[in-house]
């Protein structure tokens, strides 16, 4: 019976309880926003009224593509938090007030126009009854001279004329606002009746431990967001470094417009879950650099290309760049079949700070802010593949880029105030010096011919044997020194029976492996210099082979 007696007590009471709860509803705008290369982070500080007890704030005007599992309350100790809920709010639509706000705007502005069109016709209809009733005043009581009636009239037709112009000029331009104001409405009808984008709200029930108003801050995740970097380098002579200036590129499109907030970039891949990820074992093993195959990559004649590949000058072959970020087990077509493992290299996380506040809107397209600017100690050196193209690149080589905040993305290239074209800067690979090309000098001429007197074929018994050479020439046309490198390479045989036969390579060094062959020539101002490559290919007779 007691237990009876203590149930019904409590359920009377309920509703005595549910309505001393208070409700404050608050609106909040985004103060901080941490943007990844996936999603954004956004950060949010309101003051609330604290009453003593229970309570519930409403944060409204959020997104509704809040991530749930993100949201996180901040107390500032004026309160203790008891629960935490993130809604989707389909009454209260982002695009639909934000739309008929701009449109009542609109709406109100023409409004105000026509009426003082209106005041200014009124304005111009009693000067014209003026000019009306003075006309008729004037001769009625007194003779008038013809010089002084020739007067009267011009004074009266030349403003009767200007000010009946003026009337009908304003009557068109109220005749245009009132169109334009029925078009308004109708636009203001249709966004009122169709559904628009719905809001989000985050519910926190508080118990507070006094009155006095607090501060409740909160953070929250969104994925309708990213950026990538971009950069501006600049080559402003020999003896000084390369200027850099750092562009990051924001988009989001949360439908809530990021109104001069704090704005920090991190490279970091974000994990919003409450569970803490699996350690995998890091295994290692041997790096293979990525090479097309002749068939799968097309030729390149430019040093320059777009951001979707990196140009290789040492096959000069255009390579994907679009390889996955885990260990892959790659077949070379060269090996016996085993396969070989490599790693790619692990990119440490960085943040940078945006200097100023921003506004970035949500749409779907790119805001573009600068993050930073610096030099690059780099050294330069004139680089050419005759095979590929007759032509001589400035090349800028960094040899400390991994001390220069740089993450892969694309770089546009100026030669002083000049654009010269694109290169994409790959952060994840295993070279100590990072390359970028400046264009052609053409200061600097080089040429490559087939010598015919190298080039012979001959048979050997069930073997044919062919000779081919070359002879390259080059020519500073400046009036100093430089140093420049010629590439150009042998070929590689991939079966037994091809046996290939290095003659003349002039004195240059020549890789294995890979058979590239590289010339370092110092060349005197208007000096002229050549070097020979010449190689031999036996293969069966029965069988065809490109050896050139």
């Amino acid at each position: 019976m007691k237990i009876i007696s203590y149930i019904l007590v409590i359920f009377m009471m309920l509703p005595i309880l549910v309505m001393g709860q208070v409700e404050k509803k608050i609106t909040s705008t985004p103060k901080k926003v941490v943007v990844y290369p996936i999603g954004a982070q956004i950060e949010s500080e309101v003051s609330i009224p604290i009453q003593k007890g229970p309570m519930k704030i409403i944060l409204t005007g959020l997104t509704s593509k809040v991530n749930a599992e993100s949201v996180r309350i901040i107390s500032d100790g004026s309160f203790t938090i008891l629960n935490v809920q993130y809604k989707i709010d389909y009454i209260n639509q982002l695009d639909k007030d934000a739309e008929s706000e701009k449109l009542l705007s609109k709406i109100e502005e023409l409004n105000t126009k026509v009426g003082d069109e209106e005041i200014w016709i009124k304005i111009i209809n009693e000067k014209l009854e003026f000019l009306k009733v003075n006309k008729q005043i004037s001769g009625k009581n007194e003779s008038i001279s013809p010089v002084a009636f020739t007067e009267l009239n011009q004074i009266y037709g030349s403003n009767f004329e200007s000010l009946s112009l003026e009337k009908l000029r304003r009557e068109r331009t109220i005749e245009n606002y009132k169109n334009e104001l029925e078009k308004l409405n109708n636009q203001l009808a249709e966004v009122i009746n169709n559904v628009g984008t719905p809001s989000g709200v985050i519910e926190v029930t508080i118990d507070g431990k006094q009155v006095k108003t607090g501060k409740m801050g909160f953070t929250y995740y969104v994925y309708d967001a990213s950026w990538y970097p971009t950069y501006d380098i600049r080559f402003l002579g020999f003896d000084k470094p390369l200027e850099i200036t750092y562009f990051a590129n924001i988009k989001q499109n949360t439908d809530i417009n990021w109104e001069n907030v704090e704005i920090i970039l991190s490279t970091a891949k974000m994990n919003i879950s409450a569970q803490i990820p699996f350690l995998n074992p890091f295994y290692l093993g041997y790096y293979t650099p990525y090479k097309p195959a002749a068939a799968g990559g097309r030729q390149v004649k430019a040093a320059v290309i777009a951001a979707e590949g990196v140009a290789d000058l040492s096959y000069g072959y255009y390579a994907p760049t679009t390889i996955e970020s885990k260990a892959i087990q790659v077949k070379d077509s060269r090996s016996t079949g085993e396969n070989t493992i490599y790693t790619p290299a692990l990119e440490t996380v960085k943040e940078y700070v945006v200097s100023n506040p921003q506004t970035i809107p949500a749409k779907n397209a790119n805001t573009t802010v600068t993050y930073g600017e610096g030099t690059l100690n780099a050294s330069y050196d004139y680089q050419s593949i005759p095979k590929l193209g007759e032509n001589v690149y400035l090349i800028a080589q960094i040899k400390d880029w991994n001390n220069a905040d740089l993450n892969s993305g694309i770089a546009k290239l100026y030669l002083e105030n000049s654009y010269v074209g694109k290169s994409f800067i790959n952060t994840t690979q295993f070279k100590d010096t990072l390359d970028l090309s400046f264009g052609v000098d053409n200061n600097l001429s080089i040429k490559r011919e087939k010598v015919t007197t190298f080039s012979e074929k001959t048979f050997a018994g069930s073997n044919i044997k062919e000779t081919v050479g070359y002879k390259i020439t080059i020519r500073n046309n400046k009036s100093y020194p430089v140093t420049t490198s010629v590439f150009d390479q042998i070929p590689i045989s991939t079966d037994s029976k091809i046996v290939v036969e290095v003659l003349d390579f002039s004195n240059g060094v020549v890789e294995a492996e890979t058979g590239k062959v590289t010339w370092k020539l110092e060349l005197k101002p208007n000096e002229t210099k050549t070097v020979i490559i010449k190689y031999s290919v036996k293969y069966p007779k029965d069988k065809q082979v490109i050896v050139q």
